[in-house]
């Protein structure tokens, strides 16, 4: 019903989305996400940012890229089976990460960190405190704290990221709380729009109203605006994640995601996953 199932032969120079996907993955693991861990370990907080703006912009890329490839043929998009392993398809969502996987990740710092540290939790008057004026406080006391030889320098490096998460904003929380509500408008409508669809390709081809051809490039066209829908549903989220978010926050979540993407594509795992049985009685 989609392009591929027509066989449609790709134009000249034009560059199959596996392909991409490998380079872009490879791209990831090799240099983008070895760079942004090098600079969380001491780099000064503007030089951080640059980084994480860097790899903010290869998910970025990725997206604009997915949607050309959607637009071109949007069955490689939806049957990923090309460029995506099993363990990778339980987590997709009209062809890639649900939006979901980026909140759940980000909830699950906030979460980690008020079960190690309970006594950082904040009542809802301390959130109020705007950032800036809590943060030299800290700032001041752990610097006393560590300056006492050279010994501690790689501690000191590494205080601001090991407390990322120790102050949390009333800014943050209350624009987490805003994106799953969104959330929750908004995947259901886009399902909405792929069951109708689905129903309105059913019900021309089977009512004789127009040709199945006609009916599957309908649907087709359908489809290619869904998916990019979907696309800039899930890249906004990851914008808006970041903004939020400090830089030290902000380094933290996208090494999460990128170590995610690389983790369930380690061919050790994939292995692993293959040798589980499932017995069915």
């Amino acid at each position: 019903m989609f392009k591929s199932f027509s066989r449609t032969k790709l134009p000249a120079g034009h560059r199959r989305f596996s392909d991409y996907y490998s380079d872009w993955i490879s791209a990831l693991k090799t240099t983008h996400l070895p760079n942004l861990r090098l600079h969380m370990s001491g780099s000064a907080p503007n030089l951080l940012s640059a980084h994480v703006e860097i790899i903010h912009h290869h998910f970025k890329s990725y997206y604009h890229t997915l949607d050309l490839a959607a637009a071109a043929d949007v069955s490689q998009i939806l049957f990923p089976s090309g460029h995506r392993n099993p363990i990778e398809i339980p987590f997709l969502w009209l062809g890639d990460l649900h939006p979901y996987v980026f909140t759940n990740l980000l909830r699950s710092y906030l979460l980690q960190h008020d079960e190690i540290h309970p006594q950082f939790e904040q009542n809802e008057e301390d959130e109020e405190t705007e950032d800036e004026e809590i943060d030299p406080q800290f700032d001041e006391l752990d610097e006393e704290e560590i300056e006492v030889g050279e010994s501690c320098e790689f501690l000191k490096k590494q205080w601001p990221l090991m407390n990322a998460w120790k102050i949390q904003s009333r800014k943050l929380t209350t624009r987490i709380d805003q994106i799953e509500r969104g959330l929750r408008l908004m995947v259901p409508a886009l399902m909405n729009r792929v069951r109708k669809a689905q129903s309105g390709f059913v019900t021309k081809v089977g009512s004789g109203e127009v040709a199945a051809a006609v009916a599957a490039a309908e649907m087709e066209e359908e489809m290619v605006g869904i998916v990019m829908d979907a696309n800039r549903l899930r890249k906004d989220v990851i914008s808006e994640i970041v903004s939020v978010t400090s830089v030290y926050q902000g380094a933290l979540f996208l090494e999460g995601l990128a170590q995610f993407l690389v983790g369930i594509r380690e061919e050790k795992l994939l292995q692993e996953f293959k040798k589980c049985k499932l017995v069915i009685k």
